[in-house]
């Protein structure tokens, strides 16, 4: 009983050490540093250390910006305080599912983000608005016809030689986003004009 009773102060001992040898003093903080977070002076030494080191990397990814990526920031931190907190919650869900997915499924994720911030931005902007008005059903399609899609391109490019693979990628990645845009609404029509015969 002694024994375990012991063992257990000496934990609760190292857990607090560790715990203070983690935090970061106010002190220690650099002058700018210290300006940024100066609403926060009287809690800094209560906050959790892993919050603490989140904010400073947070503080140093800021300084690094430049002023339009600030004003983006600004704008994002604004647009999340206005959110209700059902939206918010949706936020941190999606993230959360994120989270979760292999790196196969974040890699994808990714790769379609960065395809469509490479698009005008008044077709992300129609994009949007489009996506914005439709019903909870049409989403719900519209995602399945896109995964659909995605299925006949995997299956197109597995039918293909690993050189014909080779060369399609290239041609893709060497052209305009506009170019890339025309042939993928072209190769969707010509999917369309396709299925119909079948649907009959």
């Amino acid at each position: 009983m002694k024994a375990r009773l012991v063992i257990g102060v000496l934990c609760l001992l190292l857990s607090v050490s560790t715990f203070a040898e983690d935090g970061v003093a106010w002190d220690s903080l650099t002058e700018q540093q210290q300006t940024l977070f100066k609403d926060l002076k009287a809690d800094w030494e209560s906050l959790p250390p892993q919050r603490q080191q989140r904010m400073l990397k947070g503080a140093d990814r800021w300084d690094k910006m430049s002023d339009e990526q600030r004003q983006q920031a600004k704008q994002r931190m604004q647009r999340w305080k206005n959110m209700s907190p059902e939206q918010k919650q949706k936020i941190r869900d999606r993230f959360q599912r994120f989270k979760d997915m292999t790196p196969e499924q974040k890699k994808a994720i990714r790769k379609q983000h960065q395809r469509f911030k490479n698009l005008p931005e008044e077709k992300r902007k129609e994009l949007r608005q489009r996506f914005q008005n439709m019903t909870p059903e049409e989403r719900k399609a519209f995602r399945e016809k896109m995964q659909q899609r995605k299925q006949k391109m995997r299956e197109k490019m597995q039918a293909m030689t690993p050189e014909e693979r080779q060369q399609f990628r290239q041609r893709m990645q060497n052209m305009k986003p506009e170019d890339r845009q025309r042939i993928m609404r072209q190769q969707r029509q010509q999917q369309n004009t396709d299925q119909r015969p079948a649907e009959r």
